[in-house]
């Protein structure tokens, strides 16, 4: 459904994550063989390897393994299968073989690996998994993951999104209900001079006009924001913008905006250039900093309105990413919320 890369050889080997669990023991069919007569079968071979996923892998056929030896000899139950694990596949390590005439043990799942995102230029990263302090489902605070400490906080108790621990393929999300919800960044989002890379995982339930980011010093003042605009996707620099293709309501896409140095910026979704146009790049305030710097909200008039919808994760870099960044830093968040097998309603 996607168009994400699918081999890590043309992605680049550096988002790996997520531990499956181990596969099924082999089974015990070894059976005894009489005194001084003939062995006994041997037991199931080893379980199968882990899935793609975080599941177990399979239990082992049960053909007959090798037949014990010796008097009264039997056939051990073979090793598990190894876990699966996400992106990449190998999982953990097998488990041993059994003891003559019992089951093998599972397989050990995959080791929780944690993704390695590019760091230069990498100013902040919002995840629903990480980070997220709330209180009675309410969330208060969202942590920035990237070490620059600029963290989304709650304007007052009124204005705090929800925490759905599940609301997504069975992952975390933060949902704004569009009349008000939204998170507020600290000053700052003031130097975009070598670009602007941004990602968001979001399901817009409405996209007549709203922001999922925003960084400005007032309306239409040095403003920057990642949003939809006519139930379009759109990246907005002051009062030039790409605007394209259709929001789609039913599903979580994944945007990304690039802003190149030179050349052609553009909007991706689902890892699939959408549209492209040349734009300036957002001017450095005098100060320095900008103020205005939300999750959710936009000061655009016109009515422009809260972001509705379900916003899983945003990573921002002040620098224009590579394509071959681009597409691996796409590949690590397709995996992360299985976007690609997401059920389609």
């Amino acid at each position: 459904m996607l168009g994400l890369c699918v081999a890590l050889t043309a992605c680049g080997d550096k988002f790996v994550v997520f531990a499956g669990s181990g596969g099924g023991s082999g089974t015990s069919n070894g059976g005894s063989g009489a005194d001084g007569q003939v062995a006994g079968t041997g037991g199931a071979p080893e379980g199968g390897s882990g899935g793609n996923d975080d599941s177990a892998g399979s239990a082992g056929d049960s053909d007959a393994g090798d037949a014990g030896s010796g008097t009264g000899g039997v056939g051990g139950g073979a090793k598990g299968g190894a876990g699966g694990q996400l992106v990449n596949p190998g999982g953990g390590s097998s488990g041993s073989a059994g003891s003559a005439g019992s089951a093998g043990s599972a397989g050990s799942g995959g080791k929780l690996i944690e993704p390695s995102l590019p760091q230069d230029g990498l100013l902040v990263w919002l995840r629903a998994d990480r980070g997220v302090q709330e209180k009675d489902g309410a969330v208060e605070a969202w942590q920035d993951q990237s070490g620059h400490q600029l963290h989304a906080t709650k304007s007052s108790l009124n204005t705090r999104p929800t925490y759905l621990a599940t609301g997504f393929n069975g992952r975390p999300t933060l949902e704004f209900d569009g009349q008000g919800q939204f998170l507020k960044f600290p000053e700052g989002f003031g130097d975009f001079s070598k670009g602007l890379a941004g990602f968001i995982v979001a399901r817009p339930t409405k996209s007549d006009c709203s922001s999922m980011i925003e960084f400005s010093n007032g309306s239409e003042v040095e403003d920057i924001a990642l949003g939809m605009w006519e139930n379009k996707w759109s990246y907005e620099v002051e009062a030039l913008l790409i605007q394209t293709g259709k929001v789609d309501h039913g599903v979580f896409s994944l945007y990304t905006a690039n802003h190149r140095q030179v050349g052609m910026s553009e909007i991706r979704i689902n890892g699939s250039p959408l549209g492209s146009r040349e734009l300036p790049l957002p001017a450095t305030p005098a100060s320095g900093l900008r103020t205005n710097n939300f999750v959710g909200h936009t000061l655009y008039g016109e009515g422009c309105e809260y972001f509705e919808g379900q916003i899983s994760e945003f990573i921002l870099y002040s620098r224009t990413l590579t394509n071959l960044e681009l597409i691996a830093i796409e590949k690590y968040m397709d995996s992360h919320w299985s976007l690609s097998t997401q059920p389609v309603p």
